[in-house]
């Protein structure tokens, strides 16, 4: 009897921890890492929505015990030479000092495509081609549809093969009418923050 109650304890935990999101992924194997300068990117054409996402993030992260940094102070949101050189976020990255990027976009549910993960797998690559995602779009969040809220997180310190930064984690969750939903998008990105905490996905 003590073994039923037991497993069914497990379960519940499992289950509460997993209800968070839709989606979700993990890089495997991974160890939690200690990021010297965490910064939190928001991206949207909205720069409301932007200082909206980066803000919550970084006060949910520093209330948890983590330094970290809203994405306008080093990353712009007008459009600069960065639009047109890869290399130039390079040595943005660098002479920042930015070793972990976390990443919060919502989008429509028929823009699978922006979703793949070809798309997750470099920051620079995201950040370059951020003008071209339909995000930007003036109306795009008026649409009273299905949306995609999703958060990656990157670690730039470690190099792969092709010496680029690699994906850690991400997970995505449904939003419905995102322009006024304000309260689910908070939720979403607070899940976020205890999880890549709770689970020591960042030390």
């Amino acid at each position: 009897m003590i073994h039923r109650y037991l497993f069914l304890a497990i379960f519940i935990l499992i289950f509460s921890c997993s209800s968070d999101f839709n989606n979700e992924w993990k890089r495997d194997p991974y160890e939690g890492t200690h990021f010297n300068k965490l910064v939190v990117v928001g991206l949207s054409h909205d720069l409301e929505n932007r200082k909206f996402y980066e803000k919550e993030a970084v006060t949910q992260l520093e209330k948890s015990g983590f330094h970290a940094v809203e994405g306008l102070k080093i990353f712009p949101q007008e459009v600069t030479e960065l639009d047109h050189n890869q290399d130039s976020i390079t040595s943005l990255i660098e002479a920042n000092k930015v070793d972990a990027v976390l990443v919060v976009k919502i989008l429509h549910e028929n823009d699978e495509t922006y979703m793949m993960p070809e798309d997750y797998s470099k920051f620079k690559k995201m950040y370059f081609r951020r003008r071209s995602f339909h995000t930007y779009n003036s109306n795009y969040y008026e649409r009273p549809e299905k949306y995609y809220m999703i958060a990656t997180l990157y670690d730039l310190k470690e190099k792969h093969h092709e010496n680029e930064e690699t994906v850690i984690w991400r997970a995505s969750s449904l939003i419905i009418n995102p322009a006024e939903n304000v309260e689910t998008k908070r939720k979403f990105i607070d899940d976020v923050v205890a999880h890549i905490t709770e689970q020591h996905l960042i030390e």
